[in-house]
């Protein structure tokens, strides 16, 4: 890990307006010594420590840079940069940046809970990664999500299990996965669905239909991932007229409630390019690609979402990782010498090539 002792140095040795040489005779070294320290050439030695803190009216903890503890306000600005970190120097850039946080910080549950499971939402930005690195990753992150977990710290328990649960069931750890759900308390009804009628039943209905609302945006999209599993599984088996039918579901499900559309096109896209239906596969990817180049989570227009306040949000990342994503995804080859797949490409690297916002969830 590198110490940035040298900028501490600078900084408090200017506050007390001294010279690097007067720095130099209050702990008995050289002005040249001081200089080094302060480039980064070299560092003091463990010995010196005490005496240029007292010098310097500081502690040794402030000179290295120690903090038992982050704040939350810490934990949300370091987990913006390493998005950015991953959105201008690539995956490896984002991911090393993240492991050399979590070295800084060992004590920081939050820093681990919020940086462990960042790496997913890039991962599609890294071309040709193959199954073994894939896991690599993720045994990484179940470790950091294990330590989550022992810490007992309450506000992560929850959702760090249900996260270790998704990445054991990547690995293929399925004995564990199972032991994690397992834990789980087990829940007779989700008090959510019975309040609307709680709120309506006191003349509270605007509580009431926001709440019924915000039922629905939250089952959509988990129906539709229940779906795509489906699908997917018809696939592996081949039964091809299954998955079809499956993924047409999904399709015009979302696509009638107005939620998270851009999930349900790529199964459709990928069934019927492998089926040979290149034309309806290509009809399909430019709505896609429409879809992408539009895309907004503001639902205030939506009959079904109208009574929720959305905040702006900036899908730029989310474009770009949509688009990268089919770039790089070989189940599209069959379209590839199609002029109109040709041209779509052409609309999807634009995309990738813009700037993006910070990405934090």
């Amino acid at each position: 890990m590198e110490l940035n002792i040298g900028e501490i140095i600078i900084a408090k040795r200017k506050e007390k307006s001294w010279t690097q040489e007067q720095l130099a005779n209050a702990v008995g070294v050289s002005a040249p010594a001081v200089s080094k320290w302060e480039t980064g050439t070299t560092y003091p030695d463990i010995t010196l420590l005490s005496p240029i803190a007292r010098a310097l009216h500081t502690t040794i903890d402030e000179l290295l840079s120690y903090q038992n503890e982050l704040s939350s306000d810490d934990v949300s600005e370091l987990a913006k940069k390493a998005a950015r970190t991953y959105e201008t120097d690539g995956f490896e850039g984002g991911w090393n940046y993240c492991q050399n946080l979590l070295q800084e910080y060992p004590n920081s549950i939050p820093l681990k809970f919020y940086l462990g499971n960042l790496f997913q939402s890039f991962m599609l930005m890294k071309p040709d990664i193959g199954k073994q690195e894939i896991q690599s990753y993720y045994r990484q992150a179940a470790n950091i999500y294990e330590e989550v977990l022992s810490s007992g710290y309450a506000k992560f328990s929850y959702p760090a299990t249900i996260i270790l649960v998704g990445f054991y069931a990547m690995l293929n750890e399925l004995d564990r996965a199972q032991e994690l759900l397992a834990s789980l308390p087990e829940t007779k009804a989700d008090p959510n669905l019975l309040y609307p009628s709680i709120y309506a039943l006191r003349g509270k209905h605007d509580e009431a239909m926001k709440l019924t609302q915000e039922n629905i945006r939250r089952y959509v999209p988990r129906i539709s991932q229940a779906l795509g599993v489906l699908c997917s599984y018809a696939r592996e088996r081949e039964d091809m007229d299954t998955a079809y039918t499956l993924a047409k579901i999904n399709f015009e499900m979302t696509k009638l409630f107005g939620i998270r559309e851009e999930s349900a096109y790529p199964n459709m896209i990928k069934i019927l390019a492998s089926q040979g239906d290149k034309q309806n596969a290509l009809n399909y990817l430019e709505a896609y690609t429409e879809i992408i180049l539009e895309l907004s989570y503001d639902y205030s227009k939506n009959p079904v979402f109208n009574k929720l306040a959305e905040e702006p949000k900036d899908t730029s990342y989310i474009k770009k990782v949509l688009a990268q994503s089919i770039l790089i995804d070989k189940e599209y080859a069959p379209l590839k010498d199609e002029p109109r797949y040709i041209r779509i490409v052409e609309k999807l690297r634009k995309i990738t090539e813009a700037p993006t916002s910070t990405f934090c969830e």
